[in-house]
């Protein structure tokens, strides 16, 4: 299969990642099915894409014209017989839920031709895993996209165990005919790379909630001087603390057993002060702001702590062979985190004894064996990693 053959893409799922890929996918010329279980779930996604492209539209950035165009591209259907029809992609956004995914693709694969490749938007699960259920694994991938999809620039594509790489190339090039940066993901690991890089920060966020000894006002007041627009303890919130949660425990099944979420969050959980969403977490939410005392700065915490660790953990990513080169993972973390710089383009003009130093002290302060830093870090070759 070449590029041009792709021309229909059928989307499996209508809500914020369903619907913002296949607006995307309409928006670039490709013909798009979008099928969901409930007539309802596909009226409240075709009416999120309309509102998308209508404030474009409003901005000046795209015309009513090229808008209806766009629109006139898009057909939907609770059927699935139906949306697999004419499909040479199909791509799954789905709840993430194992048994759903593998029932879901069970079914598709039993109703789509071996050359059709068929593609999950899983931000955590294992693609392999998910690829037992299908005839044809050799054209099943794993595409994540980040959200929200119309502006994360950003396309993870995983291979599986038996992925081949015709199809991981076909999808780079249908990600970059609708204006996203593909990153290839050469092995199937928890996380993928941008998740696994920010994954031990996650675990030191849980770490400094139980020490009790750090204010986390304080820390994100620091961090957003710096230029952040949200801190740390302000995005777990903000995202909800039943999917950071939820998500530290997966990493601590599959990574590390000192990623299981520590006595604070597990506190937040069975009281359901899960964050913005609730209104209370971390912090209390009034009008979907947290409220945050903004009047001290932290002399502990800040952005060489963060930033060291996720250096560390993109070393870690490299010499697994996930990734390709050091590039692709400062593009998959500047792509999908809006990261100002990479990981390794921020380390070429660091002080490996500071970042030795600094990882040093976190994992005797937390207890955390996860930040101690990689020889690579301690003897300052990272800098020459891949080149």
């Amino acid at each position: 299969m070449k590029l041009e053959d792709v021309k229909s893409i059928t989307i499996l799922g209508s809500g914020a990642m369903g619907h913002g890929i296949a607006q995307v996918c309409i928006d670039a010329g490709f013909d798009v099915i979008m099928r969901d279980i409930k007539q309802e779930f596909i009226d409240n996604g075709v009416a999120k894409i309309k509102d998308s492209f209508a404030f474009l539209v409003g901005k000046g950035k795209k015309s009513q014209a090229d808008m209806d165009a766009a629109m006139a591209r898009l057909t939907t259907t609770t059927d699935l017989k139906e949306a697999l029809k004419g499909a040479k992609l199909v791509i799954e956004a789905v709840p993430e839920i194992m048994e759903l995914k593998k029932s879901v693709f069970k079914e598709v694969s039993d109703l789509v031709d071996d050359d059709v490749i068929i593609a999950t938007n899983t931000s955590t699960m294992s693609i392999s895993e998910i690829a037992t259920v299908v005839k044809n694994p050799a054209r099943f991938v794993g595409m994540h996209f980040f959200n929200p999809v119309n502006r994360m620039k950003l396309v993870e594509v995983i291979y599986g165990e038996k992925t081949s790489d015709e199809t991981v190339d076909i999808l780079c090039e249908v990600s970059k005919k609708y204006n996203k940066v593909p990153v290839k993901v050469l092995k199937d690991r928890p996380g993928f790379i941008v998740n696994r890089i920010s994954a031990p920060n996650q675990a030191f966020i849980s770490a400094m909630l139980d020490s009790g000894t750090i204010v986390p006002d304080e820390v994100d007041t620091t961090m957003k001087a710096m230029g952040q627009k949200m801190g740390p303890f302000e995005i777990a919130d903000f995202v909800g603390i039943d999917v950071f949660s939820h998500t530290l425990e997966y990493y601590s099944e599959t990574l590390s057993k000192e990623f299981k979420p520590g006595k604070y969050l597990t506190d937040k959980m069975n009281k359901k002060e899960l964050g913005m969403k609730t209104g209370k977490g971390i912090y209390t939410w009034v009008n979907g702001k947290a409220v945050i005392d903004g009047s001290k700065t932290s002399a502990g915490i800040g952005p060489m702590e963060f930033a060291a660790i996720q250096i560390n953990e993109a070393v870690r990513v490299f010499k697994e062979g996930i990734a390709q080169s050091t590039k692709d993972i400062d593009d998959a973390v500047k792509f999908g985190m809006n990261a100002f710089i990479g990981p390794f383009e921020l380390a070429a003009s660091m002080d490996p004894k500071q970042l030795t130093d600094t990882l040093n002290n976190l994992s005797t302060k937390f207890g955390l064996d996860i930040l101690k830093p990689e020889p690579e870090v301690v003897d300052g070759s990272f800098k020459t990693m891949g080149k």
